[in-house]
């Protein structure tokens, strides 16, 4: 059943410990999905901080071309670390080995999309965890909003 209805199959896996039929549980099976489990909490900040280090090294970068948008996504994908962080607290220690994994690819996804060149950015992350978590938090290497003011960047709506 496992392999033909998962959704019929876990409802059967939950019927039988609801009984305490423990000796009819599908244990081989259910043990991969308790691992897969883990595996996909661990993915999903994965993913979440590739988006976040891109929106990050792009707002450094490309000062000109900084917009709303970009602030929001980032926070927007802050906010859901933050989530999945609350519901596994384990994965927190992992930050540092979770960014320093998807860095590159971060790198790499910024240098596509920025159109600029590899060394423009950074070898190995140029932010901390708590710089990356921070809600609010926008690079602003160059002192641009220091010279052009906070929010310099927002546009104003056309009509």
């Amino acid at each position: 059943m496992f392999s033909e209805d998962l959704s019929a199959w876990a409802e059967e896996q939950t019927r039988l410990l609801a009984a305490g039929r423990i000796d009819a549980i599908d244990r081989a099976h259910l043990a991969e999905i308790v691992r897969d489990l883990g595996e996909r909490e661990r993915r999903e900040i994965r993913d979440r901080l590739g988006v976040i280090l891109t929106g990050l090294l792009r707002w450094a970068a490309q000062v000109d071309l900084r917009c709303d948008s970009w602030a929001i996504t980032t926070d927007r994908q802050r906010r859901l670390v933050a989530s999945l962080l609350a519901d596994s607290p384990s994965l927190r220690p992992e930050l540092p080995w979770l960014v320093a994994e998807v860095y590159p690819e971060a790198k790499a996804r910024a240098v596509l999309e920025s159109a600029l060149f590899d060394d423009s950015f950074s070898e190995s992350c140029p932010f901390t965890d708590e710089e990356i978590l921070s809600e609010g938090f926008l690079p602003d290497p160059h002192g641009d909003d220091a010279v052009r003011g906070p929010g310099w960047w927002r546009r104003e709506a056309t009509r």
